[in-house]
Order: C-alpha cells, then sequence, then structure tokens
C-alpha cells in the first residue's frame, strides 16, 4: 500500500477544508458523456411533448444525478413548464393512491382525513391546473426517479389525472429513471391484460443509460477536475489546483491519467458493470486520488499505477461489482 505520510514542505488541506470542499461534500455535478447524450433527448422529448420515456440502467451508474440534471436544465429551456420531481416510495401495506400520496407530500397537498380516491385525484389535479396558470403554461412535466417502484394500480391513476388534465389542455409528460427491473414491471402489465394503454402511454420507449464507458469518458470527466470546476465559488481554482497547488503549478493534470486509470476501474468491474463502470465508485475513486494528492503535494509528483489500482480497491468496486452486477453482460 502507498503511504499517505505527507513529504516535508508540501502546503496540506487540513482535514476541515477538506470536508467542506464540494468534491468531498458530493455537491457538485459533472456532465459525464452519458448524462448530456440522456439530457439532451430528455429535453427534446419533454419539448415535443412526448407522454412517457424511460431510461432504464444498473444501480449507481449516475440516474439520479441525471434526473436532477435534467431538472435543472428545464428552468432554462423551458422555464414556462410546469416541473415537479419525485423519488417513487415503495410502502409495504399500501395498495392504493400511493403516488397521489407522494405527490400531495411533495406539492404541499393537504387531504383530508377521509378523503375519497376519487377526491384525492380531483385534487391533485386542480393543483396541477393552478400551479400551469400560474406559470401562463399548459404543460406539466413529472420527473420520476425509480419508476419500477410504482405498482399498476399507480400508472392506472397516473393515466387517469393524464385524461383529466387533457380535457382541462394541459399536457402531461412523463419522464422516468428505473432500473432494469423495469422490464418484469412491463411485461407483468402486458400478461395482466388490459394495460395496453397504459404501456402505450408510459412505457413504450425504454432508453439504456449507462455510467463510464472508456477511457475517453473518464477523460472527459478528469479534465472537468482539471478545467471546468472551481472552489471556492468565484476563486478561479478548479479542483486539480485546489488539492495540489504544487503539482499544479508545474503542468500536473488529472486528465492525462484517464488510459491508466480506466484500465484499474475496468479491471477492478464485472458482469453488467464491465465497460459501464459505476460513477458513485469512480468518484469514490477520484476522492481518495484527491486525498493522496492534497497530503502529497509536491513539484514533482507522480501517480504510479499501483496508487491508481489502489484508491480503485478502496472504493470498494469489485466487491459492489460481485454483489449487483456479475451475473449480468
Amino acid at each position: 500500500m502507498i503511504s499517505l505520510i505527507s513529504p516535508q514542505g508540501a502546503l496540506l488541506m487540513n482535514r476541515d477544508q477538506m470536508d467542506a470542499h464540494a468534491v468531498f461534500r458530493k455537491d457538485f455535478t459533472v456532465i459525464t458523456n452519458a448524462i448530456a447524450k440522456a439530457s439532451s433527448t430528455a429535453l427534446e422529448a419533454i419539448f415535443m411533448r412526448q407522454t412517457g420515456l424511460i431510461f432504464h440502467g444498473l444501480s449507481r451508474v449516475g440516474k439520479t444525478s441525471c434526473i436532477k440534471t435534467i431538472n435543472s436544465k428545464l428552468r432554462g429551456f423551458m422555464p414556462r413548464a410546469y416541473v415537479i420531481q419525485i423519488e417513487v416510495v415503495k410502502k409495504e401495506g399500501s395498495f392504493t393512491n400511493n403516488i397521489l400520496d407522494q405527490l400531495a407530500t411533495e406539492e404541499g397537498v393537504k387531504f383530508r382525513s377521509r378523503e375519497t380516491p376519487v377526491g384525492k385525484l380531483d385534487r391533485i389535479s386542480e393543483h396541477v391546473i393552478n400551479r400551469c396558470g400560474e406559470k401562463f403554461c399548459n404543460h406539466w412535466v413529472l420527473l420520476l426517479d425509480e419508476f419500477q417502484r410504482l405498482r399498476s394500480h399507480d400508472l392506472h391513476v397516473l393515466f387517469d389525472l393524464f385524461n383529466r388534465l387533457d380535457r382541462k389542455g394541459i399536457t402531461m409528460t412523463i419522464l422516468s429513471f428505473a432500473m432494469p427491473a423495469v422490464f418484469k414491471q412491463r411485461e407483468d402489465l402486458m400478461c395482466a391484460g388490459n394495460s395496453e394503454q397504459l404501456i402505450a402511454r408510459f412505457m413504450s420507449e425504454l432508453i439504456e443509460f449507462k455510467g463510464c464507458t472508456s477511457a475517453q469518458d473518464l477523460a472527459v470527466i478528469l479534465k472537468t477536475f482539471d478545467e471546468k470546476s472551481e472552489y471556492p465559488p468565484k476563486s478561479g481554482i478548479t479542483y486539480t489546483n485546489g488539492f495540489a497547488p504544487q503539482a499544479f503549478a508545474t503542468g500536473f493534470r488529472l486528465e492525462p491519467l484517464h488510459g491508466s486509470f480506466w484500465k484499474a476501474l475496468n479491471s477492478a468491474s464485472a458482469g453488467g458493470y464491465r465497460n459501464n463502470v459505476p460513477l458513485e465508485h469512480l468518484f469514490l475513486s477520484i476522492r481518495y486520488l484527491l486525498r493522496y494528492l492534497s497530503q502529497n503535494d509536491s513539484s514533482r509528483i507522480v501517480i504510479p499505477d499501483k496508487l491508481l489500482d489502489e484508491v480503485v480497491q478502496k472504493s470498494n468496486l469489485p466487491q459492489f461489482c460481485m454483489l449487483n452486477g456479475g451475473g449480468q453482460g
């Protein structure tokens, strides 16, 4: 194992400073190639007022980050559209109106103590109509994370909500992210019968969403740390510069490591995560590398392949792949 003891004379970032940094707070978003492509597809679908589009992918490949990015981009791309984003929660023992309850909680709509299912549907549709009126628009965009958690009943409720809004001249677009279980969800609906309209409305288009798929993808991410990031705000100091100012001043950058780093990451991956490295573990590996740089900063720093293998191992990527993706691919 490579020691993290600092060489004499290095300017170290102390633990409090490191903990406050955007990288360690995880308070930043890197627009990966996959996120950029999915965002472009999603925004086009929303602009064209498609009714349903689902991105599916394995756990931790960046789906939640992507849906947040889409939500953020919508503010500038379609500022008048009324947008709600929720993560579907599966409540054990709950059989009716789960999605309406979650919409109500997100929007601050208070149901009466003995509100009927039809009453709840009326209240939510009225709320959406009013919000669209406030924004002078006729387009409601519902962003759903973990779509596969929706039950058949929830989908029927959303279908009824769609029809009610449509009669009032309001278009409803549901853009979702889901785990691969969404395919079984669709098959179960097909087998149940009388669900053709649900599938056609919400589940006809499923697009695969992946994590980091190549050394070129990784190069884009590392270059963001080198050139397109900033902390503290308005300081002009990029992430790489902030963690290793001495090395950065003499030309050190993360981006040239992309080939060796990708080899370490992909070699530690398995099954469905081969050439599909989960972003959570990739960014954890980068945080370990930045901590090493901070604690060993010098004008002559060298990053050996052994260190890259070490930070990937520290991210727990091999164990995660064995438990979650080893049988896929």
